[in-house]
């Protein structure tokens, strides 16, 4: 019976480390994959940025090249685009024009800049421009970001720089070291570590030093391979369960992943099974060798059950509270874990979930995760998807990974889901400003370039009318010199446009109060639609103030609600809603009308689209405008036969 008692201590023991070893590989392949997606969501964001200010050193690059350049035009471009400093630099790096207004008790009181060796790459004609990245300011507090092109005729370099500041606290948020301090305050998480052949590159506050990877044998076949490796060693003076693996972004190796996971509890339950079996084996003299089996094997059967269920709950909810959607599935395809993230990606309930078919989620439509998996040749595999989630589209990376049991059989998919939609939507509206700015560009070249010769065209068609009359064919004559006219008038008002849409629009913001300024938009529109019998209904009551141009954003809604009047036949309807959400205005105009094709949906904001025989095109192309002076958001869902939805995103404050 001690004999028996020792052997299943031994299985047991064993069983709990293979339990252990299960979840923490979950555990590191989950914070792993946050990790990737951490670096990938900074570096696109970083490269956002880098194009923006680009643009902008390009446009003040062109007006150098005429020579239209001054403090005031740079104090008005830093102003429109919102960047800190504008310097130009002449060929021996010596600053010659800045939008830097000098203030009094100024620390840093004018004197001659040089920026040779900084510039050195394009002053010397090495380079057209530079991303010069982050870097502390010289003279103030905070960061900036500031990119770098060669001005005309290689005379010298213009610099930008941009204020950092929101954009260094966005990726603090989102950082591997934010993961890595979220995941260590969970109870039993004794250190997490990357750390690569220099050091420590992000840590738990608990961790002011940690062994090397040089010398240590374990580490540097972990770095080696791609797989996860397990021990158990000492950390500040007791046993830690040590799970390592290796962190890569692509093919570029970034670091060590180290978890310290506390091995109090286990030790505490082995010395709790040692005790019993000291007991036990007094107590066999005088009681029956059955009695004692039936005793000793029920005791250890729920100290192993009892240790079991504590890991699998400790690991669980690690599992449930990560930032990402994760979906665990059996090798029949049945969910077996579905965490919080998960239930609002999805709207729905984990116990309403766990235990059915993957097939059932969202009505089949992750269904291509099994044909995935189906096709998979390696351990893991990630893919993009753009999918339908309650009428909202969701643009998704998905990573399935394979699980293994003790025979190496596979025996579960961990499926990773990370919701990408707002870097989707931040590239769309990089593309719809600069679109915006090449429509502007446009419009000021044809006012200068074609507006004198139509108006010398007109002129002389009128003289000609007045002052010439043929002997022959005076009818016609006078007919083509009248078409010639009106051609010359209708061109000009083509021109008015242009130039009313390329105008700067100057934003004058002030407090209103919401409740009653959509009900004077609604009420705008109240008798059109008794009159086209068609149903208009405001969604929202809520009374609160928010921050924005009154009028102007007046004129983008009305010429987006009366779209959808157009679009919509007798008997439809159109609703108009509002909230607060975050500091951030969400604005909702909805309709049942014809809808708009996908191709169609693509243009719709371009100038001149239309698709009404008696439109000019401009009405949404201003609406984006003005949303985009607010520092706003505007995006568009349609259904051929099934309606249109407008969101507009603003600012609150």
């Amino acid at each position: 019976m001690i004999t028996s008692a020792y052997f299943e201590l031994s299985e047991s023991k064993k069983e709990i480390f293979r339990v252990l070893s299960k979840q923490s590989n979950s555990l590191i392949e989950t914070i792993s994959l946050s990790s990737i997606n951490a670096l990938n969501s900074s570096e696109e964001i970083e490269n956002l940025i880098s194009k923006r200010i680009l643009n902008n050193a390009l446009l003040i690059k062109r007006l150098d090249s005429l020579n239209l350049i001054d403090k005031d035009i740079l104090k008005q471009i830093s102003k429109e685009n919102d960047l800190f400093r504008i310097n130009i630099f002449d060929k021996l790096g010596n600053q010659v024009i800045s939008n830097r207004e000098q203030q009094e008790n100024h620390f840093h009181p004018e004197r001659p800049i040089n920026r040779y060796d900084e510039l050195k790459p394009i002053l010397t004609g090495e380079e057209n421009q530079m991303i010069i990245g982050l870097h502390n300011a010289l003279y103030e507090q905070g960061e900036r970001y500031a990119v770098a092109v060669s001005r005309a005729f290689n005379r010298g370099a213009i610099v930008i720089n941009l204020d950092a500041k929101d954009f260094v606290e966005f990726r603090k948020k989102i950082g591997v070291g934010k993961i890595i301090r979220d995941i260590a305050d969970n109870a039993g998480i004794e250190y997490v570590v990357l750390q690569d052949s220099a050091g420590i590159l992000a840590a738990s506050s608990s961790i002011n030093s940690i062994d090397k990877i040089e010398g240590e044998k374990f580490l540097e076949t972990a770095v080696k391979m791609d797989s996860t490796f397990f021990r158990i060693t000492e950390f500040k003076n007791h046993e830690v369960f040590e799970v390592v693996k290796r962190l890569n972004v692509g093919d570029e190796f970034i670091g060590l992943f180290r978890i310290g996971i506390s091995l109090d509890e286990i030790r505490s339950v082995e010395a709790k099974m040692y005790r019993r079996i000291i007991i036990i084996s007094f107590l066999l003299a005088a009681i029956s060798i059955i009695v004692l089996s039936i005793i000793f094997t029920s005791q250890n059967l729920r100290a192993v059950s009892s240790q079991f269920n504590k890991f699998k709950s400790f690991t669980g909810s690690i599992l449930e509270n990560m930032g990402e959607s994760v979906i665990v599935i059996d090798s029949q395809f049945n969910i077996i874990l579905f965490n919080k993230t998960a239930e609002k990606l999805f709207n729905e309930k984990s116990e309403q979930i766990i235990n059915n078919s993957l097939t059932k989620l969202l009505d089949g439509k992750l269904n291509f995760v099994i044909e995935e998996i189906s096709k998979m040749n390696s351990n893991s595999t990630e893919l993009t998807k753009a999918l339908n989630i309650n009428d909202d589209t969701k643009y998704l990376s998905i990573n399935i990974s394979k699980n293994f049991n003790e025979q190496n059989e596979i025996d579960s998919y961990t499926i990773v889901v990370n919701d990408y939609s707002i870097q989707k939507n931040l590239e769309e509206q990089a593309k719809r400003n600069e679109k915006l700015s090449a429509m502007g560009e446009l419009a000021s070249g044809v006012a200068h370039e074609i507006r004198n010769p139509i108006n010398a065209i007109g002129m002389i068609a009128q003289r000609l009318n007045k002052e010439f009359i043929p002997k022959n064919d005076v009818e016609e004559f006078k007919s083509i010199t009248r078409v010639l006219n009106e051609e010359v008038t209708r061109i000009n008002k083509i021109i008015l446009q242009f130039l009313a849409y390329a105008k700067p629009i100057e934003i004058q913001r002030r407090s209103i109060e919401t409740k009653k300024y959509f009900e004077d938009i609604f009420s705008l529109f109240s008798s059109e639609a008794i009159m086209k019998k068609n149903q208009f209904i405001k969604k929202s009551d809520e009374s609160f103030k928010v921050q924005i141009d009154p009028e102007l954003m007046k004129q983008a809604l009305i010429n987006i609600i009366q779209n959808a009047f157009d679009s919509v036949s007798e008997g439809g309807y159109i609703s108009l809603n509002y909230k607060l959400d975050h500091d951030l205005l969400n604005i909702e105009i909805e309709d049942s009308g014809k809808g708009i094709s996908e191709d169609q949906l693509k243009k719709i904001f371009d100038l001149y689209f239309t698709t009404k025989p008696s439109g000019n095109g401009l009405g949404l192309s201003i609406a984006q405008k003005i949303v985009m002076q607010h520092n706003g958001s505007i995006q568009v869902e349609s259904k051929l036969n099934k309606g249109t939805k407008f969101k507009i995103i603003l600012p609150a404050t």
